[in-house]
């Protein structure tokens, strides 16, 4: 129990600022936004409903009200996963994580950011190895901007996304 109020207060105390998924859209205000991405994942289940996974990748990551500024980064992060059905560990799961990401536009953008948020998810196995999962988000990023050196706390955004990749599950 003390661990779980810990880890509460850590993600509330890092999340004083948002954006969009672990990659993110690097413009304030952006409000409701699209990703696809491409990762690898590795999955510890130790309990019947929850795991850990450590994943990382490259993605796409776009504003609806802003379609022709799409932005591209790499994230890594560690996800906890509370899944649906026990000891399956695939179908609708929600989840919690952290995570960092570089994103480009390749023009005057070069930012990193420190991401945590919330989202819900649906996990397929599309073969032994190859996921695809479809989630909504809310995340809460802090981004240091690499052109100006400086940090930026805009409001929180929410996502629709799809992952692509390939995962490893250790049970």
């Amino acid at each position: 129990m003390v661990k779980r109020i810990f880890t509460v207060l850590i993600f509330l105390l890092v999340t004083s600022s948002t954006k969009c998924d672990v990659i993110y859209l690097p413009y304030q205000y952006s409000l409701f936004n699209f990703s696809a991405e491409f990762i690898y994942s590795y999955e510890l289940a130790k309990k019947a409903k929850n795991s850990t996974a450590f994943w990382g990748g490259a993605g796409v990551v776009g504003s609806f009200l802003y379609l022709e500024e799409p932005a591209i980064g790499l994230e890594v992060a560690v996800e906890r996963r509370r899944y649906f059905k026990p000891d399956q560990h695939n179908g609708f799961f929600m989840s919690v994580y952290l995570g960092a990401a570089y994103m480009t536009d390749f023009r005057n953008t070069h930012d990193l950011g420190l991401v945590t948020g919330l989202k819900v998810n649906y996990k397929s196995l599309l073969s032994k190895k190859l996921v695809m999962e479809p989630y909504l988000g809310l995340s809460l990023p802090v981004t240091l901007s690499m052109n100006y050196r400086e940090f930026y706390f805009p409001f929180p955004v929410a996502t629709i996304g799809i992952r692509l990749g390939i995962t490893t599950l250790n049970k």
